[in-house]
């Protein structure tokens, strides 16, 4: 949908977190909804509405992303007809043609952080930083987008990127596949390019034309007399351990962003190799926390899903390893993580609630229940070996036990000073 759409028409803002914040301020004569009270918002809140009033008051609704497309007042307004596009779309319908995009389960943030430090006179916002419709002008965009936010794009960026692919957000999207298939709407609708994870099945299954990254492709990791290098065709650009950035994962995440770079204004190699190795590591993502005990802890507080702590571990492939595991619990499937540690054992794995339980549940080896937090890190300072890692990466969101991630993060910082 396009702002010319929204003329003359009365629009409802679905939700009053920071994107709808935003577009409040940039939607003139807008009210908005939310199920509980909000003070000082910046225009009227209609509180818990009924779906007959919102149907029959206003003409287009603009969602923000939080708000599942089945929450009952959005299935009420689909089924009565009533048109529904996001903060999102309108802004990506005004600055496509100069933004790139990028989506994935897992690497989006650090993905779109580089491409950002890669490029001159670029702007950095969208799930990261600020929301869109807050941003200022800028020569170039990049933008991180969630699943929440590609589900409504109608106009694709100029550059999609798609770091990777696993389940996340079933109790948003639905399905598994509703779930792809929201995330992968970056990709349908006219974007120039398309840069990929060509080491990723889900997203190689379900993409059928991109500028693959990985493998044998043009942008991929290489060996060079025994050293892994980021590579362009031939051209060598730096080795993977001159990265300041933990695991493969990365390295990999730091080559799809130069593609992505490359696809709008070709990098010189020097400059490529000088930035890549001064980009730093965003805060919670395998952030190393040094310890006078001799013991590294790592805060990897953004892992929200197994797959998310399977790249985690192989960061740190030996056995020394103290792993910290849970938070809320979506009902996700903790196989693939219990499999993956059958054959890459730690030293210990440590639960936290609600979901630690259920998790240990299914981990073979020494497993211990943590009551919280403090109890998490006493625990690994007794179990994890001299000079070893205690890895947390709790595959599991936070909500429930702390505010977001950050808090979570916080609170594990905390607690390994309080038992230094």
């Amino acid at each position: 949908m396009h702002w010319s759409d929204l003329d003359g028409k009365r629009v409802v803002i679905l939700g009053t977190g920071r994107e709808g914040t935003a577009a409040a301020a940039a939607i003139p004569g807008a009210v908005a909804t939310s199920d509980t009270p909000v003070a000082d918002f910046p225009v009227e809140v209609l509180v818990a509405p009924e779906p007959s009033f919102v149907v029959e008051n206003f003409d287009i609704a603009v969602k923000s992303p939080g708000m599942s497309p089945r929450h009952p007042l959005v299935s009420y307004l689909r089924e009565h007809g009533m048109p529904i596009t996001s903060g999102t779309d309108l802004w990506m319908s005004s600055h496509s043609t100069n933004t790139t995009g990028v989506t994935g389960s897992k690497g989006k943030s650090t993905t779109s952080s580089i491409i950002h430090h890669l490029t001159p006179g670029s702007l950095l916002g969208g799930n990261i930083g600020v929301p869109l419709l807050a941003m200022r002008e800028a020569e170039r965009y990049v933008v991180e987008l969630s699943s929440y936010q590609c589900e409504s794009l109608t106009v694709s960026p100029d550059v999609a990127v798609v770091t990777s692919l696993f389940a996340e957000h079933l109790d948003w999207h639905g399905s598994e596949e509703q779930y792809f298939s929201d995330k992968l709407n970056i990709t349908r609708h006219g974007p120039r390019v398309v840069i990929a994870n060509g080491e990723d099945a889900n997203v190689t299954s379900r993409i059928s034309d991109a500028t693959w990254v990985g493998a044998d492709n043009e942008y991929r990791l290489a060996d060079r007399n025994g050293v892994e290098w980021i590579t362009r065709g031939r051209e060598p650009i730096v080795p993977i351990s001159q990265l300041k950035l933990l695991g493969r994962h990365n390295a990999l995440n730091a080559t799809i962003a130069l593609a992505a770079v490359d696809a709008v204004s070709r990098l010189d190699a020097d400059e490529a190799a000088e930035k890549l190795s001064t980009f730093l590591p965003l805060e919670n993502r395998l952030e190393p926390i040094r310890d006078p005990s001799g013991l590294t802890f790592v805060n990897d507080s953004l892992s929200t899903s197994p797959y998310a702590a399977i790249e985690a571990l192989r960061a740190f492939p030996g056995a020394e390893v103290t792993l910290i595991v849970g938070g809320q619990d979506r009902g996700v499937d903790y196989v693939p993580l219990a499999k993956f540690l059958q054959g890459h054992p730690v030293a210990a794995v440590i639960g936290l609630p609600p979901s630690g339980q259920r998790i240990l549940e299914e981990i073979d080896g020494l497993t211990v229940l943590a009551s919280g937090m403090r109890d998490a890190v006493e625990k690994a300072r007794q179990l994890t070996p001299a000079n070893g890692t205690v890895l947390l990466s709790p595959a599991a969101p936070s909500y429930g036990i702390y505010r977001d991630f950050a808090e979570r993060a916080a609170d594990f910082k905390k607690c390994i000073e309080e038992t230094a």
